[in-house]
């Protein structure tokens, strides 16, 4: 390998943004847990609850009620608005509930999609810029560049803020059709990300590196159409599933890309050499004249 090629970070400017941009992903790349299961249980739960309580305000009324002459009367009235107070007061914390976790997981959903895209679409168009400057004319490194913009083009933001605010008055249509747009997204992201690992390695190759042993991105067919389908001959049970996907496939994609970016930096930024004392064996700071251990002179 030219000895010129592999230079530290420090060194290029490129490439210090390749490394910076990469260890963002700590910031972008946002792994939910899966305690947020609890968006599309909730529902479920509520009803089972509202129903107990429901069957609850029977049981406790109907015996009341065998004699009709006494069943209007103020006393007979009482366990009945009584479980009714009930049974509107759990509705109401129950459809509270739903639909505050239901609007901050989407949030969460639709902005941690949006900050992965927008790192990576820079990230990826500087590794295009770096390659392009050590050799100008590579029909793969042209590749890359057409793939960076059309990221960039297809890949744009989806505002989370207003996607929220819209759950809070559109519950089951919004989750729906954001449900559709993330899974979509992930499907075309996983798309344009094999095509661009497919022209990466040729390129290392030709700017001098050794080609990196890059796993491929894991396939995410999902249909959203099929799903909205489903959701709808289930009554919604299917939605459970789907929004179980929808953690799962961004959770998984944000563990292959941060391996694919490391494969990445080891192939093109090299790894400090660590400098031991001869004397003591202990690790020597970058650059240093004496050991800090025993005080032995290092040569330079």
């Amino acid at each position: 390998m030219p000895g010129d090629i592999r230079m530290t970070a420090q060194q290029d400017p490129l490439l210090h943004r390749i490394e910076s941009l990469s260890r963002l992903r700590s910031e972008t790349d946002r792994r939910m847990g899966y305690i947020w299961m609890i968006v599309p249980l909730l529902p479920l739960a509520a009803a089972v609850a509202i129903g107990s309580a429901f069957v609850g305000v029977l049981v406790s009324i109907v015996p009341k009620m065998s004699n009709l002459s006494q069943a209007t009367t103020p006393t007979a009235m009482e366990p009945i608005l009584g479980g009714i107070a009930a049974l509107y007061f759990v509705g109401v914390i129950a459809f509270f509930a739903v639909v505050f976790f239901g609007a901050l997981s989407f949030y969460y959903l639709i902005e941690r999609r949006n900050r992965h895209f927008a790192r990576q679409q820079l990230l990826f168009s500087t590794i295009h810029r770096y390659l392009a400057s050590k050799v100008p004319a590579s029909e793969n490194i042209s590749q890359l560049g057409y793939l960076s913009e059309d990221s960039t083009s297809v890949e744009g933001m989806r505002p989370a803020g207003i996607w929220s605010i819209l759950f809070l008055f559109l519950m089951p249509i919004v989750s729906l059709i954001a449900s559709y747009n993330l899974t979509i997204d992930m499907r075309k992201h996983d798309e344009l990300q094999l095509k661009y690992q497919v022209a990466l390695a040729p390129s290392l190759v030709e700017a001098g590196f050794q080609e990196p042993n890059l796993h491929p991105y894991k396939s995410r067919n999902r249909d959203p159409l099929l799903f909205i389908i489903l959701t709808a001959i289930t009554g919604g049970l299917f939605w459970i599933y789907w929004y179980y996907t929808l953690l799962e496939d961004y959770n998984d994609h944000f563990g292959e890309q941060a391996n694919f970016e490391e494969q990445i930096l080891k192939t093109i930024i090299p790894t400090p050499t660590k400098r031991t004392c001869g004397t003591c064996g202990d690790t020597l700071p970058p650059n240093a004249k004496f050991c800090p251990s025993c005080g032995t002179q290092q040569a330079a």
